[in-house]
């Protein structure tokens, strides 16, 4: 049976630094949200709030839904822009 997979194209063989920038720049903004994350959870607790319980529980509207995913469509443009930013590439 022939193998249909596609060649990949997203990246070079050159590109291993590309990929170690954009991983550290995901890890720096994924530490960023979840400090923040107990943090407020934390303040929240000392306000008699159980944030973890409501937060897991909370259905966004859709006005927040289309913030969260523009944010989340900005974090990924970022991501893509950092694997192809030798042939501008990014999405």
């Amino acid at each position: 049976m022939a193998d249909l997979t596609p060649p990949r194209t997203i990246l070079k063989p050159d590109q291993v630094d590309d990929v170690a920038q954009a991983l550290l720049a995901l890890a720096r903004e994924v530490w960023v949200s979840i400090d923040r994350q107990t943090i407020l959870e934390t303040v929240l607790a000392r306000h008699g709030m159980d944030a973890a319980s409501e937060i897991d529980a909370f259905v966004p509207d859709a006005a927040l839904q289309a913030k969260l995913d523009q944010r989340r469509d900005r974090l990924v443009g970022a991501i893509s822009s950092a694997l192809n930013r030798d042939t501008g590439e990014g999405s």
